[in-house]
């Protein structure tokens, strides 16, 4: 049983604690010690006349013990005692337990608070009898004086300040790295559990110069091995950004800070948002949190309120990147998918997180080129169309996915879930109006004139029932001013949805199309570029499914005045219909797999021309002297069979095989932000600052890559859902690529040199076959196997490709998985795969995602072995 589910102090002990329990003058405890115990006897502070132990009626009391303030008769050094139910250890987690985690945490003492004694206290007399009758399990830690961060902010939220703010973090990020070198998590921080201890004042009067608090985690009792999983939606890294976020509301709420430190402000806000983010493999290696943490503690320092110093691996996730300038100057636009993105008409764009669909849907955006620099408007002729970015993660956040936690609420919802999207879409396309309405001639060759401006909010109030109603003045910006009429109305609806009462304003799902038929007729200029709304992020974990069949009837219209292009994860886009019609997507729009076009072999050097052009352009925006040719180099394998004869021939001592240009761009499946990742490790481990322009040893670069490829294999793990099973898939594969490759024959059957460089499975299905269909057909109850399958892919475990014509028949397709090239070094593999896996059946299929080991075992007996023992090896075929 998790603990979070746990059970809780009985009812008859709350009720004893609060009518004033009566304790004795001494504690006694049996201290756990493997088979012996020693007896320890306290003396037990804080009682009254009558034995009453006044502070228990109101604090120092959790969910499954209290404590109390004990001292040693000798010594007279004061502890905490905390006294726990005993069913609190009936899940495997004993009272001992607590005794091996406190040894494995020695030299964290000056930020975790742990327990020095751990035994048995017999029940009190005139405790009530209650249905677990066992003896109190018992904690003995250093007695702390001071208070938690929640009690103080509760009591003095004014003592809450940025450099706090910044010490906090700094400790808890200390904290957390520490836990997870010594193999745990603390698995419940909260501000509760966060204390400021004040230092002993004689101390103080010694060395004024002592800190007068230091921070403290308590509260061990939900401590965790870091690889057991639990039903808690939090681990201790998004535990952390929920703490700083409170504690960055709280000084939003103090205007007087606030106007003080905006720089430390906007800073926080945004680390805060990255941390927050659920795929941490994108902000690896966490290590850089206390550097970060305390580069924006610098803001309060030196009260700057310029923006920080660029550094070359900054805002690795576009959502991140503040300045659209920046953004542009760091563009590259040589992803081979992009023209396709980039054409007019709707599009579908999938692929795996990272890839760069949010910096690509940036840049399409009006309002990215408009006003800053002077080419604004040949940059917009470029593009062809008027692009308006709506981000599902910074403009909707989860602001519609808690809605299909109750299965139905959606559809009773679904006026309210439609009103919703449209201020959210006509919000940012008014905004997007406003800044092309600043620009003189962007706007006279638009024809935005005054008229048009005005006209169209007023149609938009007219069209609402003037429910959406603003005071406009003498030199206020109509559009501007409906944008945050919008915006009031969609906070009014969100309170709305959260109180569960109907929505006052009700906007149809034609609603979007009268706006934009209405701009069209008013804006000359949105004749040759067209409205084209840019929806990134429209996938499963920020717009649930339910949500995405209401929200599609507003997509796909196939209306002159507007297109949607959509980014998506593998899985995460739904062609349904709330009135259960299915999307065509051949008709609706373009579907666009970034995964499948990048992994191409064909594309090898523009993989290479990509990656050392993203690299040199933020080494040049950072202003850095060298570049990818100076401090990368090249490979010393070329090609990737050399790669794979070199790690096959090579493997006593240490080799520094994955290094240069050649060996980086082949590690990159599309996932931009990985190789980002690698190189950001390259540098920290060779010190590269802006005036270096040396060679990065071989060394160095080899241990980059594989570290950041073995940070991302073991995060698979703890992915949800599904991270065990994903885990245990990716690890058998992966050994067998690479026991294929060197322990395998290498020759074919005519004698000819040829290494496994098999990283892609294959598997011929009849035409009207679907895979996920044929898996749900599999499932006996104990494997979700569909499920599972989808989940590889979303993840971008494996990318899945377009199928192709099987070779069996012309009637059969063939479904391609290939394993992401970025992981491929955590298993000292080769990167470009050459041939395949070939599965024979379904039921093989299914055994590989349910029993790996057996499916590793079985493939490699089938192709590891000698030639003159086995047949079709290597099939004539070839499927590219």
């Amino acid at each position: 049983m998790d603990k979070q589910r746990g059970p809780e102090l009985d009812e008859l002990i709350c009720e004893w604690l609060d009518s004033g329990a009566v304790f004795p003058e001494h504690l006694t405890i049996k201290e756990f010690k493997g088979g012996n115990s020693e007896v320890h006897v306290y003396e037990i502070l804080d009682r009254d006349e009558r034995g009453v132990v006044e502070p228990l009626r109101y604090a120092r009391r959790g969910k499954k013990g209290f404590v109390l303030r004990v001292r040693h008769p000798v010594t007279k050094r004061e502890y905490a005692a905390k006294l726990c139910i005993p069913a609190d250890y009936n899940d495997g987690h004993t009272p001992l337990t607590e005794v091996e985690v406190a040894a494995s945490l020695r030299g964290g003492e000056d930020f975790i608070h742990l327990a020095q004694v751990v035994g048995r206290v017999d029940n009190f007399d005139g405790q009530p009898v209650t249905s677990d009758s066992r003896p109190w399990v018992c904690l003995i830690s250093e007695w702390l004086t001071g208070s938690t961060l929640l009690e103080r902010i509760h009591a003095d939220p004014a003592s809450i300040t940025p450099d706090m703010v910044g010490k906090v973090a700094e400790g808890l990020f200390a904290a957390v790295l520490f836990l997870e070198k010594r193999g745990w998590k603390h698995d419940d921080l909260h501000l509760g559990n966060i204390m400021l201890v004040e230092t002993d004042p004689d101390l103080l009067d010694i060395d004024p110069l002592q800190l007068p608090h230091k921070l403290k985690i308590i509260d061990w009792g939900s401590i965790k091995e870091i690889d057991r999983i639990t039903q808690k939606p939090h681990d201790d890294w998004s535990r952390i950004a929920e703490c700083l976020a409170q504690l960055h509301n709280v000084l939003h709420a103090n205007r007087a800070i606030a106007s003080r430190h905006p720089e430390f402000m906007k800073q926080l806000a945004t680390f805060i948002k990255v941390l927050a983010d659920d795929d941490l493999a994108r902000n690896f290696p966490r290590t850089e949190y206390l550097q970060r943490i305390r580069e924006i503690s610098n803001a309060t320092a030196y009260g700057s309120r310029q923006p920080p110093r660029f550094r070359p691996f900054d805002a690795i996730s576009a959502e991140h990147l503040a300045s659209d300038q920046v953004l542009l100057e760091l563009f590259v636009n040589h992803l081979p998918w992009i023209a396709i993105v980039q054409a007019p008409g709707p599009v579908v764009l999938v692929g795996p997180r990272g890839c760069g669909k949010s910096m690509v849907f940036r840049y399409m955006a009006a309002r990215t080129h408009i006003g800053t620099h002077k080419a604004n408007f040949d940059s917009l002729s470029r593009l062809g169309f008027f692009g308006v970015y709506v981000g599902c993660a910074s403009d909707l956040g989860s602001d519609l996915l808690w809605l299909a936690r109750e299965p139905g609420r959606p559809q009773k919802l679904a006026e309210s879930i439609t009103t919703y999207f449209n201020l959210v879409l006509i919000r940012e396309l008014l905004r997007s109006f406003a800044l092309c309405a600043r620009e003189d001639g962007v706007a006279k060759i638009m024809g935005l004139s005054e008229s048009a401006r005005v006209g169209i909010v007023s149609f938009i109030q007219e069209l609402s029932g003037k429910e959406i109603a603003f005071v406009r003045v003498a030199g206020m910006d109509p559009l501007q001013a409906g944008a945050d009429a919008l915006d009031r109305a969609r906070l009014r609806l969100a309170r709305n949805l959260l109180d569960g009462k109907p929505g006052e304003l009700i906007l149809g799902s034609t609603f979007l199309r009268d706006v934009c038929r209405k701009a069209a007729e008013l804006v000359p200029g949105l004749q040759q570029f067209p409205i084209t709304f840019l929806l990134d992020d429209y996938t499963s974990h920020r717009l649930s499914r339910p949500i995405q069949e209401i929200l599609n009837s507003i997509l796909w219209q196939r209306d002159a005045s507007h297109v949607f292009k959509v980014s998506s994860e593998p899985h995460g886009f739904s062609t349904g219909h709330v009135d259960g019609s299915k999307i065509d997507a051949n008709r609706e729009f373009s579907w666009v797999d970034a995964g499948a076009l990048t992994i191409d072999a064909d594309h090898e050097a523009g993989r290479e021309r990509f990656v050392t052009e993203l690299l040199d352009k933020r080494l040049e925006h950072a202003s850095y002297v060298g570049r990818v040719t100076t401090l990368i180099g090249e490979s010393a394998h070329k090609t990737d069979p050399e790669l794979a004869k070199a790690i096959r021939t090579h493997r006593k001592g240490n080799q520094w095989h994955y290094h240069g240009i050649q060996v980086l761009a082949n590690a990159w499946s599309g996932d931009v932000a990985t190789v980002l990742h690698m190189v950001r490790e390259m540098f920290a481990r060779a010190h590269v600052e802006e005036s270096a322009n040396d060679l990065i040893s071989h060394q160095h670069q080899h241990q980059a890559i594989t570290q950041v490829s073995v940070g991302l294999r073991d995060r698979v793990s703890g992915y949800h859902p599904f991270g065990a099973e994903m885990g245990k898939i990716l690890m058998a594969f992966g050994s067998l690529a690479s026991e294929l490759l060197v322990k395998a024959p290498d020759h074919d059957r005519k004698g000819n040199f040829r290494l496994h460089r098999k990283y892609r499975i294959e598997m011929t299905l009849p035409g009207d076959v679907d895979l996920y269909t044929a898996l749900e057909q599999l499932q006996d109850g104990r494997h979700a196997m569909s499920a599972l399958a989808k989940e590889l892919v979303r993840r971008a475990i494996f990318v899945e490709l377009p199928s192709s014509r099987g070779k069996e028949s012309a009637g059969s397709r063939t479904v391609r998985w290939q394993l992401r090239a970025s992981l491929l070094p955590s298993f000292g593999t080769s990167l470009v795969r050459h041939r395949y896996i070939d599965i024979k059946r379904i039921e093989d299929f299914a055994e590989f995602l349910t029993n790996p080991d057996v499916f590793k075992s079985k493939t490699f007996r089938r192709y590891g072995q000698d030639y003159g023992n086995l047949n079709d090896l290597f099939p004539d075929e070839d499927s590219e």
